[in-house]
Order: structure tokens, then C-alpha cells, then sequence
């Protein structure tokens, strides 16, 4: 979470010294987080549609770590 924090400040800095607007870049912000979130849905479900592991072995592994 803190690198996805990082990430975003220094998006928002990056889109700040190019003039957009507090609106504007909260905007694209929100977008991005929303790609981001759907992206990795995305990737989780096709990693599980090419893996011999099934959803239920992915979570027990992620719930031992």
C-alpha cells in the first residue's frame, strides 16, 4: 500500500508541474486506481486460468505468508 501511496504522490507532483487543476488530478488519480485495481483482478484470474493451481490453493498460500 505505502508504494501505491508513493506512486500516486509522485503522479500527482508530475501532473501538478504540468498545470492541471487539484480537480484534474484527483480525476486522473481516481482513474488510474481504478485501472490499477482492475488490472491486477484481471492478472490474478488469468494466472489462475494458465496455473495447474486453483483459486482456493492461491488463497491458502496467501493466507501461510
Amino acid at each position: 500500500m505505502a508504494n501505491n501511496d508513493s506512486n500516486s504522490a509522485s503522479i500527482d507532483s508530475w501532473l501538478k508541474e504540468r498545470g492541471y487543476s487539484t480537480e484534474e488530478r484527483q480525476k486522473i488519480l481516481a482513474k488510474l486506481a481504478e485501472h490499477d485495481h482492475e488490472t491486477m483482478s484481471d492478472a490474478v484470474f488469468d494466472s489462475i486460468g494458465t496455473s495447474d493451481k486453483t483459486l482456493d490453493q492461491m488463497i491458502a498460500a496467501l493466507l501461510r505468508d
